[in-house]
């Protein structure tokens, strides 16, 4: 048994020996990282489709109606579990239609073409429960709809509006009453944007009419009268991709969104906020690239996907050559007066050609799952050829460096005499918990690598640090630094730095007490006097004056 653990004992060193890095780097575009993202093939749909919706159900990948090949509806969902596709049949198709996630875990389904290629508008409603597998008709629309968007209110109530080639309106699901008609909209949309800005009220806009046509900037509201939005007029919403982005993907806070958006002026791809709904630019360090590095230009998507746990925000472009970029946007520094910083992953995605008619589905990590599309260019036919296949795309991956054969023995004498200086030792010196645990030595090595640059070179005194910053210094990606601050300290990088900068405050303020405020909040980075005073009192419980006050020497 004694030689047993030796031998496990090497293998787990064995194991351990393992580097994780970001992809290779390809370079800056437009002045933006650009990294390589690593793609990976997991099993194909049960038969090809495209246009569908991709949503993650508790742990099953589930693509939920869309098209096949011919242009033919595909009125079935299909959930991967343990590395198997299994699928179930829909009520009634739903191609063009919505999809949104009910409070209890359910999908509603509803609307949609009401006949193959695309035509027609449709009036069933259904829901899927993933828990079962199992699909409930809970009844028709106001009025047949295709090109239509869903949202859910705090109370459970569903907001639906937008039609194609058919008039629209603003109409309300109520659990327990079905559907109703509520109003007429200012301006007839397809696929528009429903956001919740309170409990009881939603804010409804476009980028396109009902025949595809550029909105205009009239902002339309469940409760209350519609308003002109100037930014909308200078910005257009991105137009979508088949299927519209829900509420819950661009919420980054309560009643804040963000929204993927071109300049009408020239065509330059942007962000714009929805903060308790008043509308403003996202600022980033650089403007999102339109080409890569050699002059192949970007087309961006409408989806854009928020991942509040690392607080970061996703976009997707295509490019001429039809690879696949993804950008990850940093938007924690802008609570802090800071802009949003921006890396960017590219693909050569084998066989390539099939993102048509596609929404990309974020995972946890930074991965990103492109599962069917319709074939276009040299592959097939859009709309008629659809495929089957399924790619996950890692933005970090996991390097594990092969360990030569020639280490094996020293790690196994190192085991044996480690083992018999244990054995002769009796066991009284137990190790510490974090030596014994290589998978925590493993997470914590990053983070007491961060935490060490910080405290030594006393970074927190910057005050326009960013987390590409720190990364640049240790030779990672941001998304590694990120991650570890969210997933290891469960703080998000602005806090993290702010403790730092409050602890240097409070040694400022002792050790000088005839320092003003505002010196104090300047000598500690801090970028202005109201950040530094709502950090200082949630971390103290104090105000800085209430604070100088109780510790003054009397």
């Amino acid at each position: 048994m004694k030689y047993l653990g030796i031998i496990v004992s090497a293998l787990i060193l064995v194991s351990c020996i393992q580097e994780t890095s970001p992809g290779q780097t390809l370079g800056e575009a437009d002045g933006v990282p650009l990294y390589k993202m690593t793609v990976e093939r997991l099993p194909d749909l049960p038969k090809p489709r495209g246009g569908q919706h991709t949503m993650l159900l508790g742990d099953e990948l589930t693509v939920l109606g869309g098209i096949t090949d011919g242009f033919v509806l595909e009125p079935t969902i299909a959930y991967l579990r343990d590395g198997t596709w299994n699928q179930v049949p829909m009520k009634y198709p739903h191609y063009y239609g919505f999809t949104t996630l009910l409070p209890d875990g359910s999908v509603m389904l509803g609307g949609g073409c009401s006949e193959n290629f695309g035509i027609g508008q449709s009036w069933g409603v259904e829901t899927y429960n993933p828990s079962t597998h199992t699909c409930k008709a809970v009844g028709i629309m106001d009025r047949k709809r295709a090109g239509v968007s869903a949202s859910v209110l705090q109370d459970g109530r569903v907001v639906i509006s937008g039609n194609w080639y058919a008039d629209d309106a603003i109409g309300l699901y109520e659990p327990g009453k079905g559907f109703s008609f509520v109003k007429e909209p200012a301006v007839q949309r397809a696929y528009p944007h429903i956001l919740p800005i309170s409990p009881d009220n939603a804010l409804i806009f476009s980028s396109e009419d009902t025949h595809g046509d550029i909105m205009q900037d009239l902002v339309d509201q469940l409760s209350g009268e519609p308003f002109t939005e100037p930014l909308l007029k200078e910005w257009n919403i991105l137009p979508y991709m088949v299927n519209p982005t829900s509420a819950d993907d661009l919420r980054t806070g309560e009643y804040a969104y963000l929204l993927p958006a071109s300049r009408q002026e020239d065509g330059q791809a942007g962000i714009l906020r929805l903060t308790d709904g008043h509308f403003s630019l996202l600022e980033t360090e650089r403007p999102l690239p339109m080409a890569l590095p050699g002059g192949e230009p970007l087309v961006w998507m409408r989806s854009l996907q928020v991942d509040r746990a690392s607080r970061s925000a996703w976009m997707y472009a295509l490019s001429g050559n039809g690879r696949f970029v993804a950008a990850m946007i940093g938007y924690d520094p802008i609570f802090e007066g800071g802009k949003a910083t921006l890396e960017m992953f590219l693909a050569d995605k084998p066989g390539g050609g099939t993102f048509f008619n596609n929404t990309p589905r974020l995972l946890e990590g930074g991965r990103i799952v492109l599962a069917g599309g319709v074939l276009s260019g040299a592959r097939g036919d859009s709309n008629f050829e659809a495929t089957a296949e399924v790619w996950l795309f890692h933005t970090v991956a996991p390097v594990k460096k092969a360990v030569p054969l020639w280490w094996i023995l020293p790690v196994l004498l190192l085991a044996a005499f480690a083992g018999g200086w244990t054995v002769t030792r009796g066991r009284k010196q137990p190790l510490p918990e974090d030596v014994t645990d290589p998978a925590k030595m493993e997470k914590n090595d990053l983070q007491t690598r961060i935490t060490e640059l910080v405290e030594e070179k006393q970074l927190f005194l910057i005050k326009d640090l960013k987390i590409s910053d720190i990364a640049r210094e240790l030779g990672t990606n941001a998304t590694y630094i990120s991650a570890c601050i969210n997933g290891q300290m469960g703080i998000s990088f602005p806090e993290f730095i702010s403790r730092y900068r409050v602890e240097y405050a409070l040694k400022l303020m002792q050790e000088h007490p005839e320092m003003s405020s505002v010196e104090v909040w300047e000598a500690s980075g801090f970028n202005n006097e109201k950040t530094f005073f709502r950090r200082f009192r949630s971390q103290t419980g104090m105000t800085p004056a209430e604070w100088k006050k109780q510790h003054s020497t009397k």
